[in-house]
């Protein structure tokens, strides 16, 4: 019986991701993933490598102030990737046909129209072939149809001299024989709180931060088959107001994906059988999300604060909301 996927604490992911409910579905993230082959790989991949890439970037940072030596704040992110439905299908699917010929192998490609991304619909794509021909693949697998990304993940920020700030965000998570290791080391620095700036009576906090980010997603052989590493750059903006303070900001961003695994797929034999092949597949790609700008606000409620903000000016946008308590 089929069920629709839901995913969560980072498909991180793409599965990938470090995420909470990951996938719940016929087969794994990392099944469909290893089922294509390389030419389909990019065009059936890249929405999910875009959305990873726009959610782990999101929630680095909810204010330009930073905590004093030692304080700190800890809480849960709770993003919302929107998935564009143009998305969703990709057209100029490369696959191709190997044929049988009077004892000679022979190999055709074709271009199929309409297939399904990873996150589009559920429905599988049969490669056509004769019976003395293999489609390699022999089908493209339908996607988990859904429309938005769920990603969940802690983070603690911790204060340190001169109004620098260190932050941390770390999972390990397995789900149904898929590892999943993410972690992430950010570092915010309050620009009000350095010398040459203190002699100017700015009404406003200013904050420049940056963050490096690794995910692995790892099959139930023990293959590292998704790595990634992420770089973020961010101009924060905010007004503490007691207990309500304003956020906006801007940043910079970038993404790479890399992919090895084992594609497994069967070419014809005379006498109608089929003959089992393997081909390593080693692919970096890169995710679609280069910059972005951010608007929300923080609410303070003694030791508890809530905070979300809006991210946009990117493909995917996305929602980030955070709950957590703090002692600066």
């Amino acid at each position: 019986m089929k069920t629709r996927a839901s995913l969560s604490v980072t498909l991180l992911v793409i599965g990938f991701f470090c995420l909470t409910p990951v996938i719940q579905a016929q087969s794994s993230l990392a099944e469909k993933i290893k089922s294509v082959s390389q030419n389909l790989l990019e065009g059936y991949t890249q929405p999910i490598v875009t959305a990873f890439g726009t959610g782990i970037s999101t929630g680095l940072f909810h204010s330009a102030t930073s905590h004093s030596l030692l304080g700190f704040d800890l809480g849960v992110r709770a993003m919302w990737i929107q998935i564009p439905e143009m998305a969703k299908i990709f057209n100029q699917a490369e696959v191709v046909v190997c044929s049988l010929e009077s004892g000679v192998l022979v190999y055709d490609t074709l271009f199929l129209d309409s297939v399904s991304t990873i996150v589009g619909p559920d429905n599988r794509t049969d490669v056509p072939a004769s019976e003395n021909a293999r489609g390699i693949p022999p089908f493209i697998p339908g996607g988990f149809n859904v429309s938005g990304v769920p990603l969940v993940m802690p983070q603690l920020n911790v204060g340190l001299m001169f109004g620098t700030e260190a932050a941390i965000r770390y999972i390990p998570y397995t789900y149904q024989d898929t590892r999943i290791h993410f972690l992430g080391i950010g570092l915010k620095q309050n620009l009000n709180s350095l010398p040459f700036m203190k002699t100017i009576p700015l009404p406003i906090d200013l904050a420049i931060g940056g963050a490096m980010q690794w995910f692995h997603l790892i099959d139930s052989t023990g293959t590292d088959i998704l790595s990634s590493q992420t770089w973020n750059l961010q101009f924060l903006v905010s007004k503490n107001l007691i207990v309500f303070e304003p956020f906006i900001g801007v940043g910079l961003e970038g993404t790479k994906i890399y992919f090895h695994y084992n594609f497994e797929y069967e070419i014809p034999e005379s006498g109608g059988g089929s003959v089992p092949q393997t081909e390593e597949i080693n692919v970096t790609m890169s995710a679609q999300n280069e910059h972005r700008a951010m608007a929300g606000f923080t609410l303070k409620l003694g030791i508890f604060y809530l905070h979300y903000d809006y991210n946009f000016l990117q493909e995917y946008p996305t929602h980030n909301g955070i709950i957590g308590v703090t002692l600066r």
